[in-house]
């Protein structure tokens, strides 16, 4: 497939700087309420804020904690079985999740942590925040998670956090990727030099994935899940492989929002690639589903660090939903019979504009955006994310890939 050149990409993206410009000045028009519903819309939230925490995540089922034990990972090329796996979790299901201190994530953290036979590990990039939200989800739910630590702007914290997590747990049943950070004003870089938008939202996860892949693949029983959290605002992302950190004057437009799209669209491209990539491997990997969700346009915190925030307005109108209902989609795919065997998909929540007149917090398996399903350009970011990250994917029969 012929990729554009850098001239007709900065055209492409020319093209689109009209709705992202547009979702700023719907703040400073004296036509704002006909204009931030259609175009907010299209914003997707993954994170909820600190307050009226109990009331949106219920009360404590019980007062006591379980007590984990440290066990070291040990890895088989033999299928697992229940017996094989018994880890600090004392047998329950083990769910990982990244950005659990607040948000989306938080909620996910204590609505699992009720459920019987689950062990949530949160991952969270503050100390302090962390200790905090673990306490948390403690007192609401009667049950401990375990905090450890990983910043996804920096790899070498994810390869911490990877062999802190395998020295205690040889399990690993969900990993839901939902950290993410949204069109940050001006462009900044993380450790490995990457566009933080980029990096934190798909390649840090990418990298991830890659080094807990081998923990799901053999010491795991069942069907582990990957739940990558994307969101609708991928239909407005384009790849641009020659500019894949927005560099240079047609980089960084819309501040930022054209580069969060493009993020999104990563989000999606990786779901569908590991899905086909697993299933291409046969045996083991036939049973790890993976699947994207669109959590819909939540009430949180993710738009702080907005230049203009019109989620205020959006909330005014009934344009938003809440993060119970926002977390819902997350939390269903991850622990849901109904998703049982279910992988390649995207879930997403319907009273987007997609489907206007839907019914708020409901969520189910729907289209993505054309674009979306380009197998050659999902291949390729495939390629590139190895390449820039150094992850090599040995645990489904890859190599290292070099330099594109």
């Amino acid at each position: 497939r012929r990729l554009p050149s850098p001239c007709i990409a900065q055209r492409n993206a020319r093209s689109d700087i009209t709705t992202a410009m547009a979702m700023m000045s719907a703040s400073v028009s004296v036509s704002v309420r006909v204009h931030a519903a259609p175009i907010a819309r299209r914003l997707h939230a993954a994170a909820a804020g600190q307050q009226s925490r109990a009331a949106l995540v219920g009360t404590p089922q019980s007062t006591k904690s379980r007590t984990t034990t440290t066990v070291r990972a040990v890895a088989s090329s033999a299928s697992p079985s229940a017996a094989s796996s018994a880890s600090s979790s004392g047998g329950d299901k083990v769910v990982v999740i990244t950005g659990a201190n607040t948000g989306l994530g938080f909620i996910s953290a204590v609505e699992i942590s009720k459920k019987k036979g689950y062990k949530v590990v949160m991952a969270c990039r503050d100390k302090g925040r962390g200790e905090k939200a673990a306490a948390e989800v403690l007192s609401l739910t009667g049950v401990a998670p375990d905090l450890l630590l990983m910043d996804l702007s920096s790899l070498g914290t994810v390869d911490a956090f990877v062999s802190e997590f395998t020295s205690k747990y040889d399990r690993l049943d969900v990993l839901m990727n939902n950290a993410g950070v949204m069109a940050l004003p001006e462009r900044k870089l993380t450790k490995e030099g990457f566009e933080m938008q980029m990096g934190v939202n798909h390649l840090a996860h990418f990298y991830l994935t890659d080094k807990l892949m081998p923990t799901m693949l053999n010491n795991t029983p069942g069907r582990p899940r990957v739940v990558n959290l994307s969101s609708v605002a991928h239909e407005f992302g384009h790849p641009d492989f020659d500019n894949i950190n927005s560099e240079g004057m047609f980089g960084y437009l819309g501040a930022g929002w054209l580069t969060y799209g493009r993020t999104k669209l990563a989000n999606m491209y990786f779901t569908y690639e590991l899905h086909r990539r697993l299933r291409s491997m046969g045996g083991r990997g036939n049973d790890i589903d993976v699947n994207c969700v669109h959590p819909g346009i939540v009430d949180t915190e993710l738009p702080r660090s907005l230049s203009i925030n019109f989620y205020p307005i959006m909330k005014q109108i009934g344009g938003l939903i809440t993060p119970a209902q926002g977390a819902a989609g997350q939390i269903e795919v991850a622990t849901g019979a109904k998703y049982e065997g279910i992988s390649g998909k995207y879930i997403a929540e319907q009273s987007g504009p997609n489907n206007p007149g839907g019914q708020k917090g409901t969520f189910a398996v729907s289209e993505s955006s054309r674009e979306s399903y380009d197998a050659d350009a999902a291949a390729r970011l495939w390629r590139k994310s190895k390449e820039m990250t150094g992850a090599d994917w040995s645990c489904i029969g890859e190599s290292k890939q070099n330099k594109m």
